[in-house]
């Protein structure tokens, strides 16, 4: 039986999902955004962050769980077996504030410009020297995204996953705190949680599969 998850991530601080392109004349780093102006993420750079947490996690978990990573994420030409992986959706922001700025543009209510300014906003940046001046020439300007957005991750699997699977992707959920770029600049910062598709509706089971695979590992001790 396939598996339908989604994993939703709030915006507790600005962000800035970078494009890796700057704009002649106006800033040093532009954010990726669709054809609405809406900013979002893409599947394999937010596969790369959960990726980074659930390592980490798996380090400390022990017990096979190094390899419950491969089995969820893949590996390099996982060739025959990708289908046993984990399927991202791009990292967008809630379907229905999406749909309704989608109907606002096709009626000429606002501009995919007009909604690229509402959600972002431009900040400075400079260098530091060891001295803790700043760095001649280093002024940078960047896009952010304002904080306060809510996005969501759609994930599908064409099997259904184990308990410890699910305890893993829910403790790495959890466990993703920072997003992005210029993180150790305070951006970035979220606050996810796991969901389950039941009877066509998403159900948070993040705490459920945090606090079973704790009482596993205290009953182990």
């Amino acid at each position: 039986m396939s598996g339908l998850y989604r994993i939703e991530m709030e915006l507790l601080s600005e962000a800035i999902f970078g494009s890796g392109y700057s704009i002649p004349g106006s800033v040093d780093l532009e954010i990726v955004c669709d054809e609405y102006g809406i900013p979002f993420m893409k599947a394999k750079t937010f596969k790369g962050n959960l990726r980074e947490v659930m390592e980490d996690a798996a380090k400390l978990l022990g017990k096979g769980y190094e390899e419950k990573v491969e089995q969820l994420l893949g590996k390099e030409n996982s060739g025959v077996d990708s289908w046993k992986n984990l399927k991202f959706s791009d990292c967008r922001l809630q379907e229905n504030v999406r749909e309704y700025i989608r109907l606002a543009i096709e009626t000429n209510k606002i501009t995919a410009a007009e909604v690229k300014e509402a959600m972002t906003s431009i900040r400075s940046f400079t260098s530091i020297d060891d001295n803790g001046s700043s760095k001649k020439g280093s002024l940078r300007e960047y896009r952010v995204i304002k904080k306060g957005l809510v996005f969501e991750v759609d994930v599908e699997c064409e099997r259904e996953l184990s308990e410890e699977e699910l305890a893993l992707l829910a403790v790495s959920v959890k466990s993703l705190r920072y997003i992005g770029m210029m993180r150790t600049r305070g951006k970035g910062r979220v606050s996810c949680r796991l969901l389950v598709k039941e009877n066509e509706k998403y159900k948070d089971v993040t705490d459920f599969y945090v606090n079973k695979l704790l009482e596993g590992a205290r009953a182990n001790v």
